[in-house]
């Protein structure tokens, strides 16, 4: 039954016995047609033939007795299907005639002749005329009852049509079942095999349709038989290159490839069991310096290049049996293998620094980048792997903090260091919830050509008292706040007391100095600091004129167009801005001028240096020359002795701040040394 019923479901086979069905009914059709003309032309002839065999025997008969004709015309009327006879004389005259249409019947004229035959309409009579051979030859005109020849037509054409209608079945019969075996089953089979594959790509060979045909059929099995062979050879050798390339993936960098974090691990478990174990090893962790910075200046794309040239330097420095790795996008990892002692490890790492610090040319400029290398080294067997590259890491953290030092080996202390650090980032999560942080405030004096010293301002500086470690030096936790981030609520709460502190002062005395902050480089790189100024302004409802901030000049240089959009934002509040450190940064000088400040302040490495260095003297000498020729004024800092103040007094600065003024006080001590005694004064 499922068979069957493949059978009649099957469209091809429906179309093509269709077409086989049409095409036997055209056939058919054409032999039809002419078959049963004939058939009704035969059974005329036959008919024509009966009546004139007996009008002439009845002509002959009357012609040898010597009688009119009319009464043997009249007996042949009913028989032989003559309806009526009607005999002519040449010239047109009637000799007799017979028959109920009679009347009907004419002569046709001289020029007909004889031998005419003419069917009615209908098909129902039959006129044959003819010229007797007896006699005068009359002309006969008869008219006979055909409507038993339309009869038998149509019987003859439903018997042949029975007929053809009986060969079509079985032609179609044949025809479907001779489909259904050659065709319909090796379709179904390709089908069902093709669906399954396409299902099951990789076991395509499992679907492979088995046959023994030599024909087209079979050549087409055979064909579809190998595409399913070579399908699923494909798709077993792409999984197997897909499973090589994720297991690639999964341990080596993609940009560089390197081999990962996760190698490395693993070769360092190695070395633990290997042949190496008892060889010592050094792992060098090599960082670029500022590679953000440096990525950002070229370009992705060439900062990709770099890191696949520096990839390619690193293989190269390497000896054999030593193991290079990519770490992450700016961080890389030599494991040295046979180190013996800290100065051939020392060796190695300047060859590192060396090679990794050459020019790389990026297209039409070269881009010179330098290294810092954290050393870890072990003696022992590789025991735990992530302990000995923590190792490295801290070492790298020490090096990038230290100045001068392009390589840090890993030591006791400086976990020690590390430690102690994590938990002064601990406490000082909680220092600011606590209240343990709080400002002092070192007096800002203008200086007079007489020597008066009038305070003016004062600097604003956070300081933390620690409940049980005591006071923190500003040097060890603001590095850690701006690490964390910690700075930007630090910030906050500095911006809102010092506004707070000099509302109070004002209310207390009617005059405040002008407290400036320092803004820190994220500080100064939020892109609402202008509304938190403005917040913390009007909260506590003091004048934007008593509040200044001071910008590191390095800061500043960061982004110098954003830089002069936020200056000038600052200071349509109405809040003065200085730049701090003023001469240790770079191209200051062609930048200054596009900034809004109100002030710029010589650092105190230079301030130092007046009376001892000369050169120290020509730097502050040009910035106060400097500022002058802008209308900007100057601040030194880190004033500490009269020798100083009278170079500065000489040359006109504006105003000063040091220990020579004042140590940095707490609010209510800085109140009772200044603020009082101005008052009274």
């Amino acid at each position: 039954m499922g068979r069957f019923n493949e059978l009649f479901a099957c469209r091809l086979c429906w179309r093509v016995t269709l077409a086989v069905f049409a095409l036997i009914l055209a056939i058919e059709s054409v032999i039809l047609i002419p078959s049963a003309q004939r058939f009704e032309q035969n059974a005329l002839a036959q008919l024509a033939d009966a009546a004139m065999v007996a009008v002439e025997s009845a002509l002959a008969i009357d012609e040898a007795a010597g009688r009119n004709p009319s009464r043997d015309l009249e007996l042949l009327i009913g028989r032989h299907e003559l309806v009526a006879v009607a005999l002519y004389e040449k010239d047109g005259s009637i000799i007799a005639a017979a028959g109920p249409e009679a009347g009907e019947l004419h002569y046709p004229g001289a020029a007909a002749g004889a031998g005419t035959r003419q069917r009615t309409r209908d098909g129902a009579r039959f006129d044959v005329t003819w010229r007797s051979a007896s006699g005068a030859n009359p002309l006969v005109v008869t008219r006979l009852s055909s409507a038993h020849v339309r009869d038998a037509l149509i019987a003859y054409t439903l018997r042949i049509a029975g007929l053809v209608a009986l060969i079509v079945l079985v032609v179609t019969a044949g025809t479907m079942f001779v489909l259904h075996v050659l065709v319909l089953r090796p379709v179904l089979a390709l089908r069902d095999s093709s669906t399954r594959a396409g299902a099951l790509p990789d076991q395509a060979d499992s679907f492979i349709v088995r046959t023994r045909r030599s024909d087209e059929i079979g050549e087409l099995f055979a064909a579809f038989n190998a595409m399913l062979l070579q399908v699923a050879e494909s798709k077993r050798r792409d999984r197997e290159l897909s499973e090589e390339r994720a297991s690639f993936l999964t341990r080596h960098d993609a940009l560089t490839g390197l081999p990962n974090r996760t190698s490395l691990i693993e070769h360092l478990e190695h070395l633990s069991s290997g042949e190496k174990r008892h060889q010592p090893i050094a792992l060098h962790l090599v960082n670029i310096v500022q590679f953000k910075e440096v990525n950002s200046s070229i370009g992705v794309p060439r900062g990709d290049e770099m890191l696949k040239t520096l990839a390619v330097r690193l293989q190269r420095c390497a000896e054999s049996g030593d193991y290079v790795a990519h770490l992450g996008a700016d961080r890389f990892a030599v494991v040295q293998v046979g180190a013996q002692g800290a100065n051939e490890a020392a060796a190695y790492a300047e060859r590192l620094v060396h090679t990794a610090g050459e020019p790389y040319d990026q297209l039409d400029q070269k881009v010179e980048v330098s290294v810092r290398i954290g050393i870890a080294q072990t003696d022992a067997p590789v025991r735990e792997p992530q302990a000995l590259l923590g190792q490295a890491e801290l070492a790298l953290s020490r090096s990038s903090d230290s100045e001068g030092y392009r390589y840090q080996f890993y030591s006791p202390e400086l976990a020690q260091e590390a430690r102690n650090r994590h938990a002064l980032k601990r406490d000082l999560e909680q220092a600011l919830a606590r209240g343990e942080l709080y400002l002092a405030f070192q007096p800002k004096v203008r200086i007079d050509a007489e020597g008066a010293r009038t305070l003016t301002g004062a600097e604003v500086l956070l300081r933390w008292t620690h409940p049980i470690r005591g006071a923190i030096s500003p040097a060890q936790f603001i590095p850690i706040a701006e690490e964390t981030g910690l700075i930007v609520p630090i910030g906050d709460f500095v911006l809102q007391a010092t506004c707070r502190r000099a509302a109070e002062w004002l209310a207390r005395y009617g005059w405040s100095p002008r407290l400036a902050v320092n803004l820190s480089a994220r500080q100064f790189a939020l892109p609402d600091l202008e509304r938190r100024l403005e917040r913390a302004l009007t909260e506590s409802r003091v004048p934007a004129e008593l509040l200044e901030v001071e910008v590191t000049e390095t800061a500043a240089m960061h982004n110098v167009e954003s830089t002069a959009r936020t200056l000038a934002a600052l200071r349509s509040l109405g809040v003065r801005v200085s730049i701090d450190d003023f001469g240790t940064g770079y191209s200051s000088l062609n930048y200054l001028r596009r900034f809004a400040v109100d002030a710029i302040k010589i650092d105190k490495s230079f301030v130092d240096d007046i009376g001892a260095d000369r050169s120290a003297e020509a730097v502050c000498d040009a910035i106060l020359r400097l500022g002058q020729s802008l209308g900007t004024k100057v601040i030194a800092e880190g004033v500490e002795n009269e020798s100083q103040l009278a170079f500065l007094r000489r040359r006109r600065c504006d105003e000063a701040q040091g220990y020579l003024f004042g140590k940095p006080l707490a609010a209510t001590e800085f109140e009772r040394s200044w603020l009082v005694a101005r008052v009274a004064a």
